[in-house]
């Protein structure tokens, strides 16, 4: 089955970030483990952010929430969750994180699947004015249970 019908049928944010690694694993050869997810109430501005040094993810629940169309949610949590994935294995630069993300995105997905779209624009194309300078009234963290599934050593 290809990614992008798994991506169709995934159910949450494992799922979803069990596709984000098959795909970095596929075209970079890289895998790490260990990683947990919060869910906060982020400025509108910011999808998402990994402490570096950490294995915590924390994802704009707002941002994610928001979008109404499934597929586009979907897009959007799979496109934010491997950028924070890529910095996870250590990249810090955003343009080569930018740059990595969308080629595991065109060779994964091809040219014309949403994920490839939002890699390049981000979630926020979709927000007006008054969204996107909105602040967030607290963060609020939310840790999403079971988030990572894996089998075997915790350092690979």
């Amino acid at each position: 089955m290809s990614l992008s019908e798994d991506l169709e049928k995934a159910r949450d944010y494992a799922d979803i970030f069990a596709l984000v690694k098959r795909a970095v694993k596929r075209t970079l050869g890289e895998h790490r483990v260990g990683l947990m997810l919060y869910l906060g109430n982020l400025p509108r501005n910011v999808g998402a952010f990994h402490p570096l040094g950490t294995n915590e993810i924390i994802l704009n629940r707002r941002l994610i929430e928001g979008e109404r169309c499934e597929r586009r949610r979907k897009a959007y949590i799979f496109t934010v969750l491997l950028h924070e994935y890529l910095h996870a294995l250590g990249y810090v630069d955003e343009r080569r994180v930018r740059a990595l993300a969308y080629r595991v995105c065109v060779e994964n997905f091809g040219r014309e699947h949403p994920v490839v779209d939002v890699s390049i624009t981000g979630p926020w194309t979709d927000l007006s004015e008054e969204e996107f300078d909105e602040l967030s009234e607290g963060l609020e963290l939310e840790l999403v249970k079971d988030f990572e599934r894996f089998d075997g050593r915790y350092i690979v």
